[in-house]
């Protein structure tokens, strides 16, 4: 596989030669928000999701990027990342569900990767704990992201009351080092809304 990026940020994954194009990431124009907002709130819960607005604002102020998946033109799904420093958040990521189950989300999370393979890249999941009541999807999430090349960490926080962990693209994830990004989104209130559990 091969990846080529211009310099406007407008990213996309081929596969083999430059011409066989098989998924673009990039950034949302105005046309494409409509279809991001729509994905967003019905591919996350209530509990989960940022006022879209806010999203917006933040990434006018640079700290968040909102990436659109295509592929041949036709939308596939969305990507927002948050960046604080050297660390990159992949805070929402969602393939359209009439695309799931096409290998569309293996191919833009490579993308991803391959794009911010110079920082820190982390997510966050909901753990799979015993009495979760989508314990078999909780499963099928954390073993698509550890099978597409993320690691665990042995980080696991609370984030709006919600038992999750810390999946990264790379060793060496601390909770101490999330902290600024954690403070970036959520204000000087931050830790009413994520806290640490544990962390092995």
């Amino acid at each position: 596989m091969l990846f080529f990026f211009d310099l406007v940020r407008n990213h996309r994954y081929y596969k083999g030669r430059k011409e066989e194009c098989v998924m673009e990431l990039s950034n949302a124009g105005s046309l494409d928000l409509k279809y991001i907002r729509d994905l967003y709130r019905i591919s996350f819960p209530d509990v989960e999701r940022k006022p879209f607005s806010l999203i917006e604002r933040k990434a006018a102020m640079g700290t968040m990027e909102i990436l659109m998946m295509s592929e041949g033109g036709e939308r596939m799904g969305l990507a927002i990342t948050a960046s604080d420093g050297e660390l990159v958040l992949l805070d929402y990521f969602a393939v359209d569900p009439s695309k799931r189950g096409q290998g569309a989300g293996s191919e833009a999370l490579q993308l991803l990767l391959a794009l911010y393979n110079d920082r820190q890249f982390f997510l966050e999941i909901e753990r799979p704990v015993d009495d979760a009541p989508n314990l078999e999807e909780r499963i099928l999430r954390k073993q698509f992201y550890l099978k597409n090349g993320m690691l665990e960490t042995g980080i696991k926080i609370r984030l709006f009351g919600i038992p999750m962990e810390l999946l990264t693209s790379r060793p060496g994830l601390t909770f101490e080092a999330c902290r600024g990004m954690y403070r970036e989104l959520y204000g000087p209130m931050y830790q009413k809304v994520v806290s640490l559990e544990s962390q092995e």
